[in-house]
C-alpha cells in the first residue's frame, strides 16, 4: 500500500503545483502503483507524463535492487519542473557500470541521464541516499 501525503504548494487550485511523499513498501509491485499514481496524476493537469515515469519506474527500481530498507519517494511539480527523489537507507556509493553494449541490465542510471534535464546523487548523512532527477512536464 502507498501512503501518499499530499502537500498543496500554495492555496490557488489552479496552479497546477503539488508535492507528493510517498512510502511504498519494499517490494516489486510498487514500481508500478508509483508510476500509475505518477502517470494518472500528471495527465489530470495536462502534462507529458512518458519521460517522468520511466524515470520514476528507473529510480524505485534501482532502490529496491541496490538500496537499503524501504524506499521513500517525492515527487514535486513547481514551475512545468517535475523533481523526483528516491531515498533509501544505504550509505555505499552509487557504482555506475562501464559502457559496454553487450550489457543486459545496468542502463537504468544512463536512462535516467538521457531523459532528466539534470539528475545527481545526495548523501544524506547517515541516514542513508537519494538519487533525484527534474525533468520539464510542460504547464
Amino acid at each position: 500500500m502507498l501512503l501518499p501525503l499530499l502537500c498543496p504548494l500554495d492555496l490557488d487550485p489552479t496552479a497546477g503545483e503539488f508535492r507528493l511523499d510517498l512510502f511504498p513498501p519494499a517490494l516489486p509491485e510498487s514500481v508500478g502503483a508509483l508510476r500509475r499514481l505518477l502517470r494518472d496524476t500528471l495527465r489530470s493537469l495536462g502534462l507529458d507524463s512518458d519521460a517522468p515515469c520511466l524515470i520514476l519506474s528507473e529510480l524505485v527500481t534501482n532502490a529496491l535492487v541496490h538500496g537499503e530498507g524501504p524506499p521513500t519517494v517525492v515527487l514535486e511539480l513547481r514551475c512545468g519542473r517535475l523533481w523526483i527523489a528516491v531515498s533509501d537507507a544505504g550509505t555505499a556509493p552509487i557504482l555506475r557500470p562501464r559502457p559496454d553494449d553487450s550489457r543486459t541490465s545496468g542502463r537504468g542510471l544512463d536512462l535516467v541521464g538521457v531523459l532528466a534535464d539534470e539528475w545527481g546523487v545526495k548523501l544524506i548523512g547517515t541516514y542513508g541516499r537519494a538519487v533525484w532527477a527534474a525533468v520539464a512536464v510542460g504547464g
